[in-house]
């Protein structure tokens, strides 16, 4: 019964992400701000559905979403779609990102909907609440490094020869001096996030496997990660990068994290995996 209840709420999730993504498109293209707007709210709306979702799972299973395909890329929907509020709401004028980070979301939460539902008791080892700390940290840090993805994109557009309705659109969003801090910090604001993301995991593995580190694929992975995004943030602020080399540093930087969060766990067997079914994540 509560399972029929969750997937009810999730569902409902879908299509309310699905509406919002539409207004955020059409208030983009068209210049419609109030439709933007109400994209925020729409999404505000999905967002406390996914969380009611979460909340009666939680409760069912005994553990935040951390196991499976399913819980691990709906908890990063959910995370994406909290982060587009948060930036709407704090500067009206990045609403539009929501066109991009809205329809990621969707189709991530989809992508989820498709994956067994089983659920899976954390018990031993996983019941830790450092991996809570750990797992939380890592969804504030992507969803981070994802908005700074987004708007580095935003950067390097503007820089380019657009069409005229693109180019309107694009002059409605902060100056290029703004959108460039704005990467810059939301990319740090990551960094740290994910240093208390790999600091949190070292204790839990001392906990589980009596060791801080082992080299473990995505261990090492996330430490590559981790070294990137220093090594951006150290030709920022020591080589003095900015605007086009600083954005497209941010644009290359995400493949990476990709990978580290979705290839790797499936190419290669991994201590982490040996908890998690299926197709899924540490994280």
């Amino acid at each position: 019964m509560t399972l029929s209840i969750e997937i009810a709420f999730v569902w409902a999730a879908v299509f309310i992400y699905a509406g919002s993504a539409i207004l955020f498109g059409i208030g983009t293209v068209f210049g419609r701000e109030r439709l933007l707007a109400i994209g925020v709210w729409a999404a505000a709306l999905g967002l406390t559905s996914q969380a009611v979702a979460f909340g009666v799972r939680w409760v069912r299973v005994g553990h935040a979403p951390f196991l499976g395909f399913y819980e691990v890329v709906s908890a990063y929907a959910f995370a994406t779609v909290a982060a587009t509020v948060l930036v709407s709401m704090w500067r009206s004028q990045l609403r539009p990102l929501g066109s991009v980070l809205m329809p990621l979301s969707l189709l991530a939460l989809g992508a989820s909907m498709l994956a067994d539902k089983t659920d899976e008791v954390a018990g031993g080892m996983l019941s830790s609440w450092w991996l809570t700390v750990h797992v939380s940290f890592a969804k504030l840090s992507y969803s981070s490094f994802i908005v700074a993805f987004a708007l580095a994109v935003v950067f390097l557009m503007r820089g380019r020869p657009s069409p005229g309705r693109l180019s309107q659109i694009l002059a409605k969003l902060p100056a290029q001096d703004s959108v460039d801090d704005l990467s810059y910090r939301f990319a740090a604001v990551g960094l740290i996030f994910q240093s208390v993301m790999i600091a949190s995991g070292a204790i839990w593995a001392n906990e589980s496997w009596g060791r801080y580190w082992g080299w473990d694929p995505i261990e090492t992975w996330s430490l590559v990660t981790w070294l990137v995004y220093s090594a951006y943030l150290h030709c920022r602020l020591t080589l003095g990068w900015r605007g086009k080399k600083s954005a497209w540093f941010l644009v290359a930087a995400l493949p990476v994290m990709i990978f580290t969060l979705l290839v790797v766990p499936i190419i290669y067997n991994s201590i982490h995996g040996a908890y998690l079914r299926g197709l899924s994540s540490p994280f």
